[in-house]
């Protein structure tokens, strides 16, 4: 965040304490308890959001090198990102042209400059053309030039990489941030590392990961003797950016910026910052570190979801206890929403599926919540990104 953001959040901040208001929405919200549980809905979310959407793959640095890779499955589409030889970044379908056989079946890897199908052995280049075919003089003459991997939109800017799943127009990532681009960058994320990530599965629709950290209503309820105790739930700022938002919250001393100089106010050490990438993104920034909860639903079942997890660290670790210390805050970053807020989150969708309810109410206290809504109810209109 640039730093006349920053003193201007904080002005924001410490007049919300003084006047005793915060961000708020005009009315309360709702919304059917459908878009939860009709398989229609979340059929057409899949093909519009998880398909046809740019979405965020992760942070360059996953990728630093020629012949560095990963792969992502949770779109639904088998995706392969490899960083070229002359450091440019490429997607395909992880997808041999041969008989259709996964390409690559490791999560990463680092510096492969060929990558052969394990099913016959074609081999392909870091640009993904086709550069061996085994037996060539007896499988029969073909146009290699044809028969690449089919490459898949993709992009990089402010350390960040968007990719769209399947075969379309290219991927313009300050389109796709909503004026959050300049923001984003002034962090610095091409420099961060991933330090660990984590993948894990629970029974409840892919929106509840969204709805988890958009709102700190629950916080004295649900995290009484856990996170409540560090924050500051009375004040918080909430931004819409086009299909994204920031979402502002403050530590619980964040009152001693009034003795601080205004220019050298220590700000971002004092803030939460949830970023809700659209459409199942959730970028926080917290005070020394980020984390990203990326959130995938099931292909097949509509109250399930894959969420994968990463901790970015500004810099690998130098030794032993830097290394405890990023454990530290991965450990309990997990340890919350694994012991707390998704537990919670099974129960609450299963309650979605009694009858009990025919629409979801969001308060004028959940404002960050309620755009979000607003802005899916808008995108299932049709996008054009």
């Amino acid at each position: 965040m640039q730093r006349a953001e920053q003193i201007a959040l904080s002005e924001r901040m410490l007049n919300f304490k003084d006047t005793g208001v915060t961000s708020m929405a005009d009315t309360p919200f709702t919304n059917p308890v459908s878009i939860y549980t009709d398989r229609d809905y979340f059929e057409r979310e899949r093909e519009l959001f998880f398909k046809k959407l740019p979405l965020f793959m992760g942070l360059s640095s996953r990728i630093p090198n020629p012949g560095d890779y990963f792969t992502n499955d949770f779109t639904g589409q088998p995706i392969l990102i490899m960083r070229g030889e002359n450091g440019e970044l490429n997607a395909f379908l992880n997808v041999c042209r041969h008989r259709g056989a996964r390409l690559m079946e490791e999560p990463c890897g680092q510096g492969k400059r060929r990558f052969s199908c394990p099913y016959h052995g074609w081999t392909y280049d870091a640009a993904g053309r086709l550069v061996n075919l085994p037996q060539e003089d007896k499988f029969g003459t073909v146009d290699k030039q044809k028969l690449g991997l089919t490459p898949l939109p993709v992009a990089e800017k402010y350390g960040l990489i968007y990719v769209r799943p399947t075969p379309g127009a290219p991927v313009d990532i300050d389109k796709m941030l909503g004026g959050l681009g300049p923001e984003i960058g002034s962090y610095g994320f091409e420099k961060y590392v991933n330090y660990r990530t984590v993948t894990m599965t629970y029974d409840f629709n892919w929106k509840i990961v969204q709805d988890t950290f958009l709102e700190i209503y629950h916080l004295p309820v649900l995290h009484r003797t856990t996170v409540n105790p560090l924050i500051d739930s009375s004040v918080y700022v909430f931004d819409p950016y086009d299909l994204n938002l920031r979402f502002a919250i403050t530590r619980r001393n964040f009152e001693n910026w009034r003795s601080q100089p205004r220019e050298e106010r220590d700000v971002l050490s004092q803030l939460a910052i949830v970023y809700m990438l659209f459409p199942n993104i959730t970028f926080i920034w917290q005070g020394d570190h980020a984390e990203a909860w990326c959130a995938y639903p099931d292909k097949d079942n509509i109250d399930k979801t894959v969420i994968e997890f990463t901790l970015f660290a500004p810099e690998p670790p130098a030794n032993d206890s830097v290394r405890r210390h990023w454990d530290k805050n991965f450990d309990i970053a997990i340890a919350t929403v694994e012991k707390e807020d998704f537990p919670m989150s099974e129960k609450l969708n299963a309650g979605f599926f009694t009858g009990a309810q025919k629409e979801v109410v969001y308060g004028r206290n959940e404002p960050a919540l309620q755009y979000y809504h607003q802005t899916l109810r808008r995108a299932m209109k049709g996008l054009d990104y």
